[in-house]
């Protein structure tokens, strides 16, 4: 119970560490992209609920912190209802309400200006992810254990598929493979899928096709999780990489694509039917990993400086990848969601007319359930694999 109390204080600030990093930056991109536009921009707020601090700043923001650290938002003049843009009714109406200030009004700018600013939040967290791992490749570098076959498991599909001891794998389906982790990260979102291995054998090309197989494992923290492999195992050999500035932001944009890459794959493929949701994770699977990150790397340290050192660089790299699933979870094409704003000024921008009242509600509805059906089974997902951790 003790162990539980103390992954569970640390999980806590490491939580609110990583999600706010990652959400202030978002409402942030908002926030300044409507600036800019000339709008103004009533408050901002990290989190939801009662109020736990405000201040208004000499543009007449008032920033808050709310009580409950799980979101946040910035709430422009005149932007009364998240839920839709309003119709051309509702905008005549707006316009008498507002007044002299409808020219610093959201909804009164030109549809361009109105789908920077929403696309402004995802491309803040696309930006701050670059930076994080940019700067993490020029302080720390790069390190991991070579892509190296030290052994092929008894009956496993590498096995069937003829990988030897010794093959040093190359690239698969033509990306190239630096780490022996970035083999498990290939496999990770396609199992049962067919793959072109190259492997170095000797100094000879050698071209293997392996499906993956689904395992159950259990990680690091005594957590199971079902994850595709082929049946490889690594060398205890490692190796490091340090790159230069220039080096570090081509490190840093390639690690970014990689992340939308793999997870846009991952999303189209449960949207078709070819991969389980069981990977998708909420709020509380984003809690586990970050208190999981924290306490190993405080256990990792030496001296209280490491232990520090290591939270704080692996904090930093973990929120680098939640602030690219952010990202990408705010563009998909579902209303309540940026995305699902963006189609309704795709839609204005060719009818020249906002949409109707009636169907951005029906949209609304059905973007509510889509939402509220993902996170039930990100939901359930967390709950199960925590029950594997602490049970």
């Amino acid at each position: 119970m003790a162990e539980i109390f103390q992954f569970g204080a640390i999980g806590v600030i490491a939580f609110v560490f990583v999600i706010g990093l990652v959400i202030v930056i978002h409402e942030l991109g908002h926030l300044y992209a409507g600036r800019m536009c000339g709008v103004h921009a009533e408050v901002f707020s990290f989190g939801f609920g009662p109020t736990l601090f405000a201040v208004r700043d000499r543009k007449g923001t008032i920033w808050r912190v709310a009580a409950l650290p799980l979101g946040g938002y910035v709430k422009f003049l005149g932007d009364a209802n998240a839920a839709s843009a309003p119709d051309q009714e509702a905008l005549a109406k707006l316009r008498a309400e507002i007044g002299p200030d409808a020219d610093r009004c959201f909804h009164f700018k030109p549809v361009w200006q109105r789908a920077f600013i929403t696309a402004a939040g995802p491309i803040a967290n696309f930006i701050l992810a670059i930076v994080i791992f940019t700067l993490l490749a020029m302080t720390i570098g790069a390190s991991g254990h070579p892509p190296v076959v030290a052994g092929v498991q008894e009956g496993s599909p590498a096995e069937a598929a003829g990988f030897e001891p010794g093959d040093r794998v190359v690239s698969i389906d033509g990306r190239e493979i630096r780490f022996f982790n970035e083999i498990t990260a290939e496999l990770f979102y396609r199992p049962g899928e067919e793959v072109t291995f190259l492997v170095d054998r000797g100094g000879r090309a050698v071209e293997i096709d392996v499906a993956s197989r689904l395992r159950t494992v259990t990680d690091r923290y005594g957590g199971e999780r079902r994850i595709a492999q082929v049946g490889l195992e690594r060398t205890n050999e490692l190796i490091y990489v340090r790159y230069g500035p220039i080096e570090a932001l081509g490190a840093g944009l390639s690690q970014v694509w990689e992340v939308v890459a793999s997870t846009g794959n991952y999303i189209g493929r449960i949207l078709t039917f070819r991969a389980s949701p069981e990977l998708l994770n909420g709020p509380l699977g984003i809690f586990t990993a970050a208190g999981q990150v924290a306490n190993s790397s405080i256990e990792a340290g030496e001296t209280a400086t490491d232990s520090l050192r290591y939270v704080t660089l692996n904090l930093i790299g973990l929120a680098g990848i939640l602030s690219i699933g952010l990202g990408l979870v705010n563009l998909l094409p579902i209303p309540i969601l940026d995305g699902g704003h963006l189609v309704y000024y795709a839609y204005e921008a060719v009818a020249r007319r906002p949409m109707s009242a009636k169907m951005q509600e029906i949209g609304f509805r059905v973007g509510l359930a889509l939402v509220l059906g993902m996170m039930l089974v990100a939901t359930w997902n967390d709950l199960n694999y925590a029950r594997t951790v602490f049970f």
